[in-house]
């Protein structure tokens, strides 16, 4: 069959950037590649089996059920990584994650208690990972100084639980983008950097008192792709390499040892003349100034390709299209007046260069680069090489 639309996944790339990550942090420090939402757009399966024979062991997802498809995969090949999910569990799904040697993320005290009911009901230990919230303020253990005692007193309390076996202990960074790589001056705090280090701090804190305590918290992971990128200091055991992972850089910015992996192409389906004072799609809130003529591409929003990005620019042999009219669900337009286009000529929607076309995109979708290709949906054909 032919397809209208693909999204080409470069594998070269992806290993490119993976080794390009590793000698950044250097010997002794675990690279945990985060492969959820299908790899940000690029296909869980290919990526984690390009990643595995590249030498990496330890996976992170979102779900428990990426964590199944990604251990099922991993069998396929004969291979047996760490897999950890960072968000919430259900304690429901405990025995499950135990029969797949899943390690889970504890929360908070209740959700830790609550994993450990289900674990004990199974008869089962379950692997967990401590989340300590620093300053995100969305999920885990309390570090701010009203709370850190008692934080460090129910991780103590944990830590001997017998259904449970404490292996990691993690916290996330809300600003590192902003802070370390922009240079701006966020939340209040003057210094550059300032609130990425008082998280910083805080995780320190809290992994030194808890091993003052004789606990043993595991591999100690803190850095997002922006710390990995300005933050060496908070490396601890290992790292979690998400967007710069598949060639984009955090900020937006472009960073030439890394190099994207997406490329997603479209097809000319259509073309006509819409003279002058017509109006082009709905709404009919783009009326053509001049006679002009209209390729319709044969994606949308269906696909991945937002509203959001009306205005963009998009590449038909090699020149520069400008959209018009409201991006369909299915279709949108391009002004190709002038231009030797053919119906069935391929469109690249983006890729293919050092990043700055999916950042176009963000930028006029009021998003990041890595919504965008994770908004490629499934009925888009991968071809991956």
């Amino acid at each position: 069959m032919k397809h209208k639309n693909t999204a080409y996944i470069d594998g070269d790339a992806l290993i490119s950037n993976y080794k390009t990550i590793d000698g950044i942090t250097g010997d002794g420090v675990r690279t945990i590649c985060v492969v959820k939402a299908d790899a940000y757009g690029h296909n869980i399966g290919f990526s984690a089996d390009l990643l595995g024979s590249a030498g990496c062991d330890f996976f992170a997802v979102s779900s428990e059920e990426e964590a199944v498809e990604l251990r099922a995969i991993e069998e396929k090949n004969s291979r047996h990584p760490e897999i950890l999910i960072l968000g919430h569990i259900d304690p429901d799904n405990v025995a499950e994650m135990i029969e797949h040697d899943v390690i889970c993320t504890a929360v908070s005290y209740e959700n830790a208690l609550e994993l450990a009911d289900s674990a004990k009901k199974c008869g089962g230990v379950l692997k967990i990972h401590i989340k300590l919230d620093t300053g995100m303020n969305r999920l885990g253990f309390p570090t701010s100084d009203g709370d850190f005692e008692k934080s460090a007193a129910q991780i103590e309390s944990i830590s001997v639980n017998e259904n449970l076996g404490i292996c990691g202990i993690f916290t996330h960074f809300s600003v590192a983008d902003d802070e370390l790589l922009d240079g701006k001056i966020v939340c209040g705090y003057e210094d550059v950097g300032g609130y990425t280090m008082l998280q910083l701090s805080r995780f320190k804190k809290m992994v030194d008192v808890l091993e003052s305590r004789g606990i043993d918290v595991g591999v100690r992971h803190a850095a997002n792709s922006a710390a990995i990128l300005a933050l060496p200091e908070s490396y601890f055991d290992a790292v979690r390499a998400g967007v710069i992972l598949y060639g984009m850089m955090p900020n937006g910015a472009i960073d030439a040892r890394f190099r994207p992996v997406m490329r997603f192409e479209s097809t000319v389906v259509h073309l006509h003349t819409v003279r002058r004072g017509e109006k082009i799609s709905y709404g009919a809130d783009f009326e053509a100034e001049r006679d002009m003529v209209i390729a319709t591409i044969g994606a949308g929003y269906g696909d991945g390709f937002a509203r959001g990005y009306a205005g963009c620019t998009i590449e038909i042999g090699g020149v520069k299209c400008s959209q018009v009219g409201r991006i369909c669900m299915d279709q949108f337009m391009v002004d190709v007046t002038g231009t030797p286009v053919s119906a069935g000529d391929a469109v690249t929607l983006f890729g293919g260069d050092n990043g700055e076309s999916i950042n176009e995109l963000a930028r006029l979708g009021n998003t990041i680069n890595y919504e965008v290709t994770c908004r490629v949906s499934k009925r888009v054909r991968r071809v991956l090489k």
